[in-house]
This record gives structure tokens, C-alpha cells and sequence, in this order.
């Protein structure tokens, strides 16, 4: 019940800091600039003649797969920025003493400031994500293959940033624990980027290096997936055989989606994270 409780706690806080309106405010921009730039592609006319419906949609797949990348690493950073000061914040003001002084367990805090900032991170992806969705479809009629698993791993990716930023909080100021989750994400894109040339240039050593960076932080992982279910079938088919010819190493695309037991190391890496994270809170003198 506490945890529920820091958890309503945590989404109240956040409700009331500028922040939360400053990234409504800046998320309806994006979506009328996109919706206004895809009505332009949707409209325009080329050689006296507007472009056919297979190369709007085309374009439309290649501006999706664009802006979920630019939005994984705004909802990182997001994550980031939230939720180690959910954590942190209130052990730097001394409001924690007071929390407690109660019948409180550290580790119901814990839990119910990441069950907090992970409902909320997961609140505006769908919001966010689905406005663009929308927005996509009324101008040009794309629609992605599989949308909503789509968000669903850019929502995985919010809570292992998270759950990284909150247990580093446990022990760290606010601004530390943020700065490492979110420089912990870049490093995971850099080693998911490493691995694909390795693979490309049949350097296994290289390919193992971005693996091992992968499982260490498996923000990448989530990504790709996010990325498989936004693509259509001929840019999978474009990817391998692109692979298969070894000529090109495309960031953007993928042609297979992570393997289920991959999956499985991402969900117990959140728990082993934030099992540390208790830990750590649990034996830090306040």
C-alpha cells in the first residue's frame, strides 16, 4: 500500500513542476510541425504531377522511423532528468526524515518513486507517441505494422533508464545519478552501432564488444525492437540484403526483432538494478 501511495506522490510532484507543461507545450509543437510538414509531402507536386501514393508512404515509414529515434533519446533523457530527482531530491531537502520517521520501509520508497516515474514516462510515450501515430496517418494513410508494440519497447527503454537513474540517486546527488543513466543510454546506441559494423565487416571481436555493451545497458536492445515493429517488410528485406552483401551498415534499420530471451534479460536487469538500488538505500546513513 506505501508503495502505491509514493507512487501517486511521485506523479503529483511531477504534475506540479514547470517541466511537466514545458514538455506538453514543446510535444504539441513537434506534432503540428510534423502534421504540417506531411501534409506538405502529402500535397506536393512534382513535374506537374503529385507524388504517388507507394512513395508518400514510403517517405512517411522513413520520417516515423526518424522521429522514434529522436524521441527514444528524448524519452531517455527524460527519464533521466525525472527520475533522479524523484529519488534524490527529497534525500537532499531532508523531506525523506520526515517520510521515515513513520512505519515506512526504505524500500517501499524505492519501489513507489520508480512505480511513480515509470507510469508517468509511460503515460506521455503513449500520448506523445500516439499523436504522432495519428498525425501520420491522417496526412499520408501510413500506418506502421505493428504500432503499439512499438511504444511498448520505447516505454522498456524509459524504465531501464529510470530504474538506472533511481538506483544511482539512491547513493548519488540528483544531477550525478541523471548525467551517468543518461551518458549509460548514449553508450548502450554507440555499442548497438559498434555490433553492427562488427557484424557487417565479419569482425567477431568488434561484434562481441557491442554485445557485451548491450547486456550491460540494454537500452539498445529495446530500441531495435521498437524499431522492427515501426518498419515495413522491404526495409527488413533492404537490410539483409544489404547485410548479405556487406555493403552497408544501416542504423535504422533491422531485419529481425530481439530474441525473446534478450527480452528476458532487459525485464531481470530492471529488477537486479533496482534490487541494488534498495540495497543501497537501505544501508546509506541520512
Amino acid at each position: 500500500m506505501n508503495v502505491v501511495l509514493f507512487a501517486v506522490l511521485t506523479l503529483r510532484e511531477l504534475v506540479r513542476r514547470r517541466l511537466v507543461a514545458a514538455v506538453a507545450l514543446l510535444t504539441l509543437v513537434i506534432v503540428a510541425f510534423t502534421a504540417w510538414g506531411l501534409h506538405r509531402l502529402a500535397t506536393a507536386v512534382v513535374d506537374g504531377a503529385p507524388i504517388a501514393d507507394a512513395g508518400v508512404r514510403g517517405t512517411a515509414a522513413g520520417i516515423v522511423i526518424m522521429l522514434a529515434f529522436l524521441f527514444s533519446f528524448v524519452v531517455a533523457l527524460g527519464a533521466a532528468l525525472v527520475g533522479a530527482p524523484a529519488m534524490a531530491e527529497s534525500i537532499a531537502n531532508g523531506e525523506i526524515l520526515a517520510v521515515l520517521a513513520r512505519p515506512v520501509r526504505r524500500a517501499e520508497v524505492v519501489l513507489g518513486r520508480w512505480l511513480g516515474t515509470v507510469l508517468a514516462l509511460a503515460f506521455y510515450i503513449a500520448v506523445a507517441g500516439g499523436l504522432e501515430l495519428l498525425v501520420v496517418r491522417v496526412t499520408t494513410g501510413y500506418v506502421p505494422p505493428q504500432p503499439l508494440t512499438a511504444l511498448a519497447y520505447l516505454a522498456g527503454v524509459a524504465a531501464v533508464v529510470t530504474t538506472a537513474a533511481i538506483a544511482l540517486a539512491a547513493r548519488l546527488p540528483a544531477l550525478a545519478a541523471g548525467i551517468v543513466s543518461a551518458l549509460l543510454f548514449g553508450l548502450a546506441w554507440i555499442g548497438g552501432i559498434v555490433e553492427a559494423i562488427g557484424l557487417a565487416l565479419g569482425n567477431a571481436r568488434l561484434a562481441d564488444a557491442g554485445t557485451i555493451v548491450a547486456l550491460i545497458f540494454p537500452t539498445d536492445a529495446l530500441w531495435r525492437g521498437a524499431l522492427y515493429a515501426l518498419q515495413p517488410a522491404v526495409f527488413g528485406a533492404l537490410a539483409a540484403n544489404a547485410n548479405a552483401n556487406g555493403t552497408v551498415v544501416n542504423p535504422f534499420s533491422v531485419t529481425s526483432p530481439p530474441p525473446p530471451a534478450l527480452i528476458a534479460w532487459a525485464c531481470g536487469w530492471v529488477v537486479a538494478v533496482l534490487a541494488a538500488g534498495v540495497a543501497a538505500f537501505r544501508t546509506r546513513d541520512l
